[in-house]
């Protein structure tokens, strides 16, 4: 049975390059397009496709925010997400999210097909320089100075912030504003040392902070 694929992109070049490229195998049956984050959740819900390719930066919600809508939804779809550059500082937040894999938005037809076979397989694929990016990332967080401790509150929220908990989300579960979110957000960027949230989950979990 053809492995059934959803295309995301907001670029319709690369949409049409990635379906010649990926309807070159046989065992490859692309369901679909979509063109943003929100397009993509909609199109998952619906077509169940058994793999995404997903862009990290569209308008909207992301490529990384939509993956997480799709795998709550629907745990058995896997996604792929792919990019122009070695980013850090997405790595670890996509990985949080629960992606089957991470591209860089040249690869062939072949490493597509192959990566959409792992997938479905149950086994991660990504690209050499973007593990040596997230590699750098961990070691460049084990050479950070020990952070100063964080109190409960920070701790409570960066542990729902790291399994995929928005701003609103967390001020709604723990009964706070946003704006008390945000304050609490960038104490602890800089107890940690980090320059964003996807940083800040990276030491977090190589530190034992979130489990």
């Amino acid at each position: 049975m053809a492995i059934r694929v959803l295309i995301v992109d907001d670029h319709p070049v690369t949409r049409e390059g990635l379906r010649d490229a990926l309807e070159t195998s046989e065992e490859i049956e692309v369901a679909g397009e979509a063109a943003t984050g929100e397009e993509a959740v909609d199109a998952a819900r619906a077509q169940m496709p058994d793999v995404v390719f997903m862009d990290v930066r569209m308008p909207g919600i992301g490529g990384i925010e939509a993956t997480r809508r799709i795998r709550e939804a629907s745990p058995s779809t896997k996604v792929i997400l792919f990019t122009i550059d070695e980013s850090r500082s997405s790595m670890a937040e996509a990985i949080q999210a629960g992606v089957s894999g991470y591209l860089l938005k040249d690869a062939d037809a072949d490493e597509l097909v192959n990566a959409a076979r792992l997938a479905v397989e149950g086994k991660a694929v990504i690209h050499p320089q973007l593990t040596a990016a997230f590699i750098e990332e961990v070691q460049l967080a084990d050479k950070r100075p020990e952070a100063t401790p964080l109190s409960k509150r920070e701790k409570e929220i960066l542990q729902k912030v790291a399994y995929g908990a928005t701003t609103k989300e967390v001020a709604k579960e723990l009964g706070i504003s946003p704006h008390t979110v945000k304050t609490h957000l960038e104490r602890i960027f800089e107890k940690l040392g980090a320059n964003d949230r996807a940083q800040a989950v990276a030491i977090a979990f190589r530190s034992g902070l979130v489990q």
